[in-house]
């Protein structure tokens, strides 16, 4: 037998290697080995964990597995080392017996070892509800993305993945890294604003959150959250892209920290982005060669790319839905973003897949995740959101509209005081909404100077690191619920401070329902429901081309919410009937008035309808308010219709309402 080279063993020790297969020392690189470089693993910034061996094994065959090069050895879960058994210079060479195939790690790589077990693989079978027909759910469709171990103060060891990839999940599973067994996780707390979720895995994090008493059993560790990273900080990525089916790792830096668009839920909040490939992953059988926002926001839909209050032609573009074919994605969202310390800085959730966008990755940055934490700590686990000052306004970057407003001249002082002289500078408010906490505060025209002592520029941003600049709804957003905010503003040419309290704002026009089915009302074969985002992309309405219903709706999701429980109902379309002939060809109409009355939501249409005084006959008002269509309904007859109605299309309930 020719005598093995070290050349020939290139291939087998890189696929060995990645097994976590000892290193071997070459006293000069063997021919084709160049490609392997170094067998210790992946370098951090500084002091990274470095894989040490008492012994480096022989290619000599034995009698049993795992002595040699050729197939790695399987031990239990490595065990940090102990002072027994040691020699006098510290070793463990006349502890260890040729026979023992266990490893022996040094602290580092325990740590390092206990961090990647902690990130795990999520199984997601997805119902997502037909937003056109809101009884009937769509088709099934799965999905697998990231997620990993953290310990929640007050509520203990959950899971925390975003809320994409566990959205209408039928079922979810969490397999372990190196395990074949899944075990299955319920969804306890979703923040679609932040797009993250906590899931728990009783079989994992029994009561107390302790792991199963098994020798063999992994240890549970809970990755901890570190700062926010300055640029240029390295990071990695660890998680489950496509590609394969093991634990993924890859290595980037900071490139910038700005307030971005959340596409799960179309809000602004904190992101950072990182050039480290964030893979998007995406593995379905699809009919569509548009490109995507790869931000998984559904396992069946990528509707929440075209779904922002402020879209931008790019992501009206990036629209991607299961009606296109996209029935299973693989994606890397959920995986932890940790540092040097393996520290979790991030959390990844989206990127965009564009030819001529290339590294572009955004990460949930750990102030965001602490802040959702601690909602979900202060209100045991029902998500409140993030606060919002509930206003529109305008910046004043136009020197005469500084001039009109009587801002005066850039080198004024503050309240005539001694104080270090600045520029006048701020953001003009144009409207108020009535549920904002600065309804009876603030007015229109009024000129925002400072937000709790900081500083606003002409452009709706205050200063953030040393020469870096964010939206002023970056900092607002880090307030709870009931935080009083200070705001110094000019108003008619005077200068004072108001303060008042912050709380999360609802839309008019919501992202999503809570993982919740549509609510509808079927009346006669005429099919009502509340306005949605959803709805909206259903429709097509950031398409190239919508109707003028639908044009008409679309202006409708920047209007404010007027009261808790107000909502748009819509006209979806009028199944037909003998009794509504005349009607089939009604869809996609805004609902004004029912019986002279405005309807305020589908619940109050419900009530409306129920009227015994409102006579023999319904009538309905369509938008607009001047010239909308009208339609008139038998009271007699509306039930048998209903009914009928029903029957037909299989529907067991004539209506379903928002709690």
């Amino acid at each position: 037998m020719a005598p093995t080279t070290a050349a020939a063993l290139s291939l087998p020790l890189l696929l060995l290697l990645s097994r976590g297969a000892p290193s071997v020392a070459f006293s000069s690189p063997p021919p084709g080995a160049a490609s392997l470089g170094g067998t210790a693993p992946p370098r951090r910034h500084r002091s990274p964990p470095r894989l040490r061996r008492r012994r480096a094994p022989s290619l000599r065959a034995s009698g049993r597995r795992g002595d040699d090069l050729l197939w790695p050895s399987s031990p239990r879960f490595p065990q940090p080392p102990s002072s027994e058994g040691l020699d006098d210079d510290g070793d463990d060479d006349e502890r260890r017996s040729d026979g023992d195939d266990r490893d022996e790690l040094d602290d580092a790589e325990l740590l390092l070892a206990l961090a990647l077990d902690s990130v795990v693989k999520i199984h997601a079978t997805h119902s997502e509800p037909d937003y056109l027909i809101p009884w009937q759910r769509r088709h099934q469709a799965t999905s697998t993305s990231s997620g990993f171990v953290v310990d929640v103060p007050g509520v203990g060891l959950r899971v925390m993945t975003n809320a994409h990839s566990v959205e209408y999940g039928s079922v979810v599973q969490v397999q372990r890294r190196g395990e074949d067994g899944k075990h299955r996780a319920i969804v306890e707390s979703v923040g679609n604003e932040c797009d993250l979720a906590l899931l728990r895995v009783d079989s994992l994090f029994p009561e107390g959150g302790r792991a199963d008493d098994d020798d063999d059993a992994v240890p549970t560790f809970a990755m901890p959250l570190g700062p926010l990273p300055a640029l240029q900080d390295e990071v990695e990525v660890l998680g489950y892209p496509a590609g394969g089916d093991s634990l993924c790792v890859t290595k980037g830096v900071v490139s910038r920290v700005e307030v971005q668009e959340y596409a799960q839920a179309g809000e602004r909040l904190l992101a950072m982005q990182i050039d480290a490939a964030i893979n998007p992953g995406v593995s379905f059988r699809s009919r569509s060669s548009l490109p995507v926002l790869v931000s998984a926001v559904s396992p069946d839909d990528f509707r929440r790319a075209a779904a922002s209050r402020m879209r931008s032609g790019l992501l009206r573009r990036l629209s991607c839905s299961k009606r296109d074919g996209c029935d299973e994605r693989t994606i890397n969202s959920g995986g932890p973003v940790v540092n040097e310390d393996l520290e979790v800085v991030g959390v990844a959730f989206q990127g965009i897949d564009e030819e001529s966008v290339e590294n572009v990755g955004y990460v949930v940055p750990s102030s965001v995740v602490l802040h959702f934490l601690e909602d979900v700590r202060r209100n045991d686990g029902d998500i409140k959101g993030f606060c919002r000052l509930g206003i529109d306004c305008c910046f004043l970057e136009n020197e005469a509209f500084r001039n009109f407003l009587k801002l005066g001249d850039d080198n004024r002082r503050i309240n005539g005081s001694g104080a270090k002289p600045r520029r006048a500078a701020g953001v003009m408010v144009r409207r108020v909404q009535p549920l904002s906490g600065a309804a009876s505060i603030l007015r229109s025209m009024d000129v925002i100077l400072a937000v709790d002592g900081i500083p606003l520029g002409n452009d709706g941003k205050i200063p953030f690191r040393r020469g870096e600049r964010v939206d002023l709804g970056g900092y607002v957003t880090t307030l709870f619920e009931g935080d009083e905010v200070r705001l110094t503003i000019w108003r008619e040419g005077q200068e004072m401070d108001v303060a008042f309290p912050v709380k999360p704002i609802q839309h008019l026009v919501p992202s999503h329902f809570h993982n919740l089915p549509p609510p509808y009302v079927i009346l006669s074969g005429f099919v009502f429901t509340a306005l949605s985002v959803p709805y909206l992309e259903a429709k097509g309405a950031w398409d190239d081309y919508c109707t003028s219903n639908v044009s008409y709706l679309l202006g409708l999701v920047n209007a404010p919410l007027k009261e808790e429980s107000e909502e748009v109902v819509v006209l979806a379309q009028v199944l037909a009937n003998p009794a509504n002939l005349g009607y089939e060809n009604l869809y996609d109409l805004h609902l004004l008035k029912c019986n002279g009355v405005e309807v305020k939501s589908l619940r109050h249409l419900t009530e409306q309808i129920r009227d015994p005084a409102a006579g023999r006959y319904l009538t309905f008002e369509f938008a607009p308010k001047e010239g909308g269509r009208m339609v008139v309904l038998d009271r007699d007859v509306n039930d048998r219709v209903t009914e009928e109605v029903c029957a037909e299309h299989s529907i067991r309930e004539t209506f379903r309402l928002r709690k």
